[in-house]
């Protein structure tokens, strides 16, 4: 886990999405720190530093049922919850079945309902249901060429994605370590739509203020299609758009993705206090 920020600050926590783990918010971190928040960014289920039995469950809802019992065990809860990608699917169940944990919500181009897995994340999943991610990853076969163009394609500006960077970001331990290469194995044949459509009909229950933040040019999770119905489910959260972004906004354009949350919280108080 990445931790920043004054240990008396208001608590932000910041779920990743695949394949990247918590390395993808450590140029986001320092930015949150020096505004006064502690700022955390955990790995799932299957990534980086977290390390679970075989016999645990990988899935999404089993990540959201983790966060859960770490945010009471450590007493950060409530706390302002970021989720990007499949790390806003596991926001949108942490926020369903434990909201009293979730003090305001932020989803960034993420999934909703059985919007996804996207092609690529499918035929990972494919391959490791049949047990094989491990062994290709051990023999050097992943990350490989469609990997690669797969990662620069969710890129609004693909020069921006540095080779050194998202090896430690997307593939770290997830093809470098034994037991890493298995546990991001058990987390790809453990995803599963199901677990996202079960909750969708229960976000409009939601009180937490909720922003979607979403970067524009994301060509795996449209804003036009999968962003505008996480509006329709979520009528009262708020929308920011950032223009210069594909997919990972908090990866392309940092200062703009921290900006937009901070803006965003500001004029939330500012409303209530006003009121």
């Amino acid at each position: 886990m990445l931790v920043a920020g004054p240990a008396e600050g208001a608590p932000i926590v910041l779920l990743h999405g695949i394949p990247e783990g918590a390395e993808g918010w450590r140029t986001v971190l320092p930015r949150l720190g020096a505004a006064g928040y502690r700022a955390y960014a955990p790995d799932l289920p299957g990534y980086g530093f977290t390390r679970l039995p075989a016999t645990a469950d990988y899935s999404l809802a089993g990540a959201a049922e983790l966060f859960a019992g770490w945010l009471s065990r450590e007493r950060i809860a409530p706390t302002w919850v970021v989720g990007h990608d499949i790390g806003g699917a596991v926001a949108q169940i942490l926020v369903v079945r434990h909201p009293h944990l979730v003090e305001r919500l932020t989803i960034s181009n993420a999934p909703v309902e059985r919007s996804w897995p996207v092609t690529p994340v499918r035929v990972f999943r494919f391959v490791a249901r049949l047990h094989l991610y491990a062994p290709a990853a051990a023999l050097g076969l992943i990350p490989n060429p469609y990997a690669w163009w797969a990662l620069r394609r969710g890129y609004a500006n693909p020069v921006r994605l540095e080779a050194d960077v998202a090896r430690r970001v997307f593939w770290d331990s997830k093809v470098t370590d034994p037991r890493g290469r298995r546990e991001f194995e058990r987390h790809l044949a453990a995803l599963d739509n199901v677990q996202t459509a079960e909750v969708a009909t229960r976000l409009p229950e939601g009180k937490a203020p909720t922003l979607l933040l979403w970067g524009s040019k994301d060509v795996y999770l449209p804003w036009q299609t999968v962003g505008r119905r996480l509006q329709a489910l979520l009528p009262r959260a708020d929308v920011r758009l950032i223009e210069d972004a594909g997919h990972s906004p908090h990866l392309e354009t940092p200062s703009a993705f921290v900006d937009a949350l901070l803006t965003w919280k500001q004029s939330r108080t500012q409303n209530r206090s006003t009121q």
